[in-house]
């Protein structure tokens, strides 16, 4: 395999899907070689909330984060500086189900004013990866074909983590990282 740029893979969590109203909560990703997908790189941290009074309470029974572990973390500026300074920005971006991903962190380079200086061109994993399973027959119920959560792969792929640890930003890169490594190796 040889990807022309390394791939950073990005998972946020944020407080609900309105960029007006909600906001980001944690940012992770993880930087995997160009040529053999292994982790180069990691980059985690919480965000700490300015708008937790309009926090979306299904999106936050899903993330599972509490306002003690943002009430003193780091403001998304810094937190924007920190992710912007570890990676550079000759990579391919990568995001699983992206669009809101992508969204908030568009809007975060935005409000902080920060150059968005990444390729246009990114990944959206799930794509991929539903690809990869209607090939091999892994869709098997209407469920399926209509979509699947990270646990569908979790599971189809033998992959070991606790289930209180899903849905948090890092983790879930690493899982995202462990599926595209078995795909690109069977495909």
């Amino acid at each position: 395999m040889n990807f022309k740029r390394d791939i950073l893979l990005i998972d946020l969590e944020f407080s609900g899907f309105d960029l007006q109203k909600h906001e980001i909560l944690q940012i992770a990703a993880v930087l995997l070689d160009k040529k053999t997908l292994k982790e180069k790189k990691v980059f985690s941290s919480f965000v700490r909330s300015t708008k937790w009074e309009h926090r979306d309470r299904e999106s936050m029974a899903v993330n599972k984060i509490s306002l003690d572990m943002v009430k003193d973390a780091p403001s998304l500026k810094e937190v924007m500086r920190l992710f912007d300074k570890t990676f550079g920005h000759n990579v391919i971006q990568a995001f699983y189900v992206g669009f809101n991903d992508k969204r908030f962190l568009l809007d975060a380079y935005r409000k902080t004013k920060t150059k968005w200086q990444f390729d246009y061109h990114y990944f959206d994993l799930w794509a991929l990866f539903y690809s990869y399973l209607a090939m091999k027959n892994g869709l098997k119920s209407k469920k399926d074909f209509a979509g699947f959560g990270l646990e569908y792969l979790i599971k189809r792929f033998k992959i070991k983590i606790s289930k209180n640890q899903l849905h948090d930003a890092l983790v879930d890169c690493r899982v995202e990282a462990e599926v595209l490594r078995k795909v690109i190796m069977k495909a």
